[in-house]
């Protein structure tokens, strides 16, 4: 089975629902991802989307840390949030099937990309430059 991965920002917003897509594509925040398990995956941004032949959806993210997200209400204190599995493990791919709802913890216009070792895999995964997207980043650092 050949999969399409899209890295395009614009291409991957018409395979997702949109008021999403345009902050969690190739743009860094703090988000969560509610899985039908009823643990939150905490993630900065998602890298790339993958379509299968028969329209199912993966979506490459970058792990947050886990744990509560500071001031998140009261109602959503007692979910389990998951993160990356030890610090420098910091991508993941998700089936959108198990995912129940998404969530931004921060207004994006005071979220800062992490500058520290935990928040990303190895040293080729900071940005470049300030306009360098998640998905180019996660790119160059494959190559």
């Amino acid at each position: 089975m050949a999969w399409t991965r899209i890295i395009n920002p614009d291409e991957a917003a018409r395979l997702l629902p949109a008021w999403f897509a345009g902050r969690m594509i190739g743009l860094r925040g703090t988000f969560g991802l509610l899985l039908a398990s009823g643990d939150v995956l905490r993630i900065t941004s998602i890298a790339a989307v993958h379509q299968s032949p028969e329209g199912h959806l993966l979506l490459d993210v970058l792990l947050d840390h886990a744990g509560v997200p500071e001031g998140v209400d009261l109602a959503w204190q007692s979910k389990h949030y998951l993160g990356a599995p030890v610090p420098a493990a910091t991508l993941a791919t998700v089936n959108l099937s198990y995912v129940m709802t998404f969530v931004e913890f921060v207004a994006a216009e005071i979220v800062e990309p992490p500058g520290d070792a935990t928040a990303l895999a190895v040293d080729e995964m900071e940005p470049e430059t300030a306009e360098e997207t998640a998905a180019e980043v996660v790119t160059r650092a494959a190559e």
